[in-house]
């Protein structure tokens, strides 16, 4: 059976941690910056409530030219 997948978010922040060794991945949002966290944050709930799983995928290979990164929050149906 295939999976559904429906995309809550795109949104873009700093990360560290991204080296493939490391074992942890940090999101770091600056203050002026928190309309994405709330966005990011909406995004998981709204996916949790209508999936039955939850993907949260951090393009950190893939930075945009000013440095951000894109994170996609999927719900699975």
């Amino acid at each position: 059976m295939e999976c559904k997948r429906i995309s809550f978010g795109y949104l873009s922040t700093k990360v560290y941690g991204g080296r493939p060794e490391n074992k942890t991945l940090g999101i770091r949002f600056e203050p002026e910056e928190k309309d994405n966290a709330i966005k990011l944050a909406r995004s998981i709930l709204q996916a949790v409530e209508h999936g039955k799983g939850v993907d949260i995928t951090v393009f950190r290979y893939k930075p945009l030219k000013d440095g951000t990164v894109r994170i996609t929050v999927t719900a699975i149906k």
